[in-house]
Order: C-alpha cells, then sequence, then structure tokens
C-alpha cells in the first residue's frame, strides 16, 4: 500500500508538470517561399538554437517543448542568399501560439495570439517606438544646429532629449508596474531599467507572488538584493 501510494503521487506530480511545460508554437511568414526558421532562446547571455524548421512552400511551420515559465524567446529566419538572418523576439508561453508576420517586414508587424505576455510586450513596444522616433527628431534638430554653431538651440533641444528620456524611463516603469502580474513586468525591468535600483525594488515588491519564481522575476531579485 505504501509503495502503491508513493506510484500514485509520483504518476499525478509527472502528469502535472508535463501539463504546465507543454508549448505549440505555429509560425506564418506570408511572402516566403523557401527558408529555415529558427526559435533561439538566451542562456546565460549565449544565443542558441533550441529547434529549426523548414519553409518549403509551406506557409506555416510548428514548434512544440516545454518551458518551466513564460519567457523570451528569438525567432529567427535565414533565407536565400541574405548573409544575416532576420530576428524578432516572442514571448513564449505554456500555451498554444500562433504567430503570423510578412517575409517583407519581418518581426516589425507580428500578429500573435496565444501569449497574454507577448500581446502586453507588442503593446509596450508600440509605445517605445514612437519615445525613440521623438527622439530622434530632437536628436536631428539638435545636430542641424550644431552646424550653425547655434549653442543655445542645441543646448535647447539637448534638454528636450533628456526630458524624453526621463519620460520613457517613468512610462516602462509604470508600464510594468500596471503588468505585475504577468512575467512581462520582471522582463522589463532587467531590460531596460536597471539604471534605478529604487526602481527595480518598487518593481519586484508590486509582483504577484505567482510571478516572483519566474526566471525574470528571479533575476530581479538579484538585483536589488
Amino acid at each position: 500500500m505504501k509503495y502503491f501510494l508513493v506510484l500514485v503521487l509520483l504518476f499525478l506530480s509527472c502528469s502535472k508538470t508535463e501539463k504546465l511545460n507543454d508549448f505549440s508554437l505555429r509560425v506564418e511568414v506570408n511572402g516566403l517561399k523557401k527558408g529555415t526558421l529558427y526559435l533561439e532562446k538566451f542562456n546565460d547571455s549565449t544565443l542558441f538554437k533550441m529547434d529549426s524548421a523548414f519553409f518549403k512552400g509551406n506557409n506555416s511551420v510548428e514548434f512544440k517543448g516545454k518551458i518551466e515559465n513564460p519567457e523570451m524567446m528569438i525567432l529567427s529566419l535565414s533565407y536565400e542568399n541574405e548573409s544575416k538572418p532576420k530576428q524578432f523576439p516572442f514571448f513564449v508561453e505554456n500555451s498554444d501560439m500562433i504567430v503570423k508576420t510578412r517575409l517583407k517586414d519581418f518581426g516589425y508587424k507580428v500578429y500573435s495570439v496565444g501569449s497574454k505576455n507577448d500581446s502586453i510586450f507588442r503593446k509596450y513596444l508600440e509605445i517605445n517606438k514612437k519615445f525613440n522616433n521623438e527622439k530622434l527628431d530632437l536628436i536631428s534638430k539638435s545636430l542641424e544646429f550644431k552646424k550653425f554653431k547655434n549653442n543655445d538651440s542645441v543646448t535647447l533641444y539637448d534638454d528636450k532629449l533628456l526630458t524624453l528620456n526621463k519620460r520613457q524611463f517613468l512610462h516602462n516603469a509604470n508600464f510594468a508596474i500596471r503588468h505585475s502580474g504577468y512575467t512581462i513586468a520582471p522582463y522589463i525591468a532587467v531590460t531596460d531599467l536597471r539604471e534605478s535600483i529604487t526602481i527595480l525594488d518598487t518593481i519586484y515588491k508590486s509582483l504577484d507572488e505567482g510571478i516572483k519564481n519566474s526566471k525574470y522575476a528571479l533575476e530581479l531579485k538579484s538585483l536589488v538584493n
């Protein structure tokens, strides 16, 4: 009886783990006739290939695997005679996911379903793209005035750039706090907000308990302790 109970508990434990860790990711690349798509992830700051799939007239490929928690991975596409692969990040979750993009703007226009963290990440990228476009405009104007040695105007636009940087930083911090129930929150903290220990600590304390054992939350914890 004792051994029977142990076996039952082991079976239930394994079943639960497998159920939690399974993921399926289907990727469609419109306009691609032939190429290889790689699913990659970082391990100790080194990017390595987890799996690969081939496009040969088919309009989609599928990856399957297991992960402990939602995690940022890289979709990397090699095709024809391109010297460098096209890449973009995607938040993989323990679910069935679909990603759609086009060859001509691979990674720039992405439609995804099945990953809540990735949906939030796409909104985050969109807002930051607007900030970055504003910054490029200010830098361009500052450089223009430098040509004419108009130091007052250069200072004006450099000050505007500093203010915009602060606005973007605070926005990203608030964005992470607003989404403290998702793994995207500590991910944003450890990738974009390392300049302020106070902000990192605030974000960590705001995390839901269920998130605090995730990969990025543990990394965040190590930065504030």
